[in-house]
This record gives C-alpha cells, structure tokens and sequence, in this order.
C-alpha cells in the first residue's frame, strides 16, 4: 500500500466516525422515506452473452438494499440508512457481503479537493460507506446516483467483503473492483427481493 494510499483511508476513516457521530441528513429522498423500516431493494444479474462480451468483469450478480433503522440495542439514536451489498463473482459459487451506511453531502465525493470515487462526475451526492471489521472501521465507499426505474452504483475502491452472515465474523477481504466494475446499472425489485439480504447482515 502506497503512502496515498495509507493517506486516504486514514482520511476516509475519520469521515465515517463524523458520519457516525452526526445525526442522519437524509440519505436518499427519492429512495425511501424518513419512515423506520422504510426500504429499497435494486438487483442485476448479468447474462452469458453480457458476460461474454465483457470477459474481464468479474461481477456477475449484484444486490443493493436500503433500508432505515438505528444501531442494534440503541436507545434514543437518529436512524440511519443502512446500505447491504451482495455480489456474486465469476468462478465463486460464495455470495460476498457487506454493509455500511449511505447519507447525502454537498461534498461527499472530494477529498483534499480530489474526487473519491473518478467515474461518479459530481462532489455531491450519495456516498455509501462499508464498514471494515466492525461498525467503527473504514471499509470501503462507493457513490449512488437515482435513474428512471433503478439505481446506478458506482466503485472504484476496494470493498471490505465477507462470505459469513454476519459482519463481525472473520475480518473479511478487500474485493478490488477494477475498471469493468466500476459502474453497475441496477433495476428496481420488489422489496422482499432483499428480505433473506435483509436478515443475512445484521447490523451489530
């Protein structure tokens, strides 16, 4: 790992203790609502001739939920959007898992000046960062962007991933997503498309 590098994530490890710190600015309005349990649930699954044709993606599935609620035996706490990711990748029959939480900032892809995530074209938006080994630890970001009838994800950091169900087991693996992972196109699902999502990462 590069000085940058180190840089970064130690810079990008004290945003997320701000944003765990701070009360929730609305994450997502055209999303979900305010609502406690209020969600959303966004797939893919990319077919063998998309595949085919893009033979160095390595993701070939894709799940992203939403869903508003507060720290697990909290009392008193604003509620948060958490956001749980699960992909599937070439040659890997394991789903890969990880959650964190989403919330909008007029800066939320700058740091020192610099975008975060180069393929999401503004500084503000829906940044979405995963957790490391526990709620506290930086493990990752990715930026959100609404579309007509879904959600478009992008990533060029490496996510903090893990196969087990839940997100204290194991410290996990950094999952590179490269130049053809670098923006998915998700379609809007029914919510219970996420439930067993839903209740495989708990947020502890």
């Amino acid at each position: 790992m590069t000085m940058q590098t180190s840089m970064e994530k130690q810079a990008l490890f004290v945003l997320i203790a701000i944003l765990v710190a701070a009360p929730d600015v609305h994450a997502a309005p055209d999303l979900i609502d305010d609502a406690a349990g209020s969600q959303a649930c966004f797939t893919r699954s990319y077919d063998a001739a998309h595949l085919a044709k893009n033979p160095t993606q390595k993701t070939t599935s894709m799940r992203f939920a939403l869903r508003r609620e507060t720290y697990p035996d909290s009392v008193d706490t604003p509620l948060q959007t958490f956001a749980r990711l699960e992909i599937m990748r070439r040659n890997d029959a394991r789903p890969w898992r990880a959650i964190g939480q989403c919330a909008f900032d007029q800066q939320a892809n700058r740091a020192d000046e610099h975008a975060i995530v180069s393929g999401y074209p503004h500084a503000d938006g829906i940044a979405c960062h995963m957790t490391g080994e526990n709620l506290d630890a930086e493990g990752g970001i990715f930026m959100i962007e609404t579309t007509d009838n879904g959600l478009k994800v992008y990533i060029d950091d490496d996510i903090n991933m893990r196969t087990e169900a839940r997100v204290t087991e194991g410290p996990g693996e950094y999952i590179a997503f490269g130049p053809a992972d670098s923006l998915f196109i998700l379609n809007r699902a029914a919510d219970d498309a996420c439930s067993d999502l839903q209740k495989a990462i708990k947020a502890e």
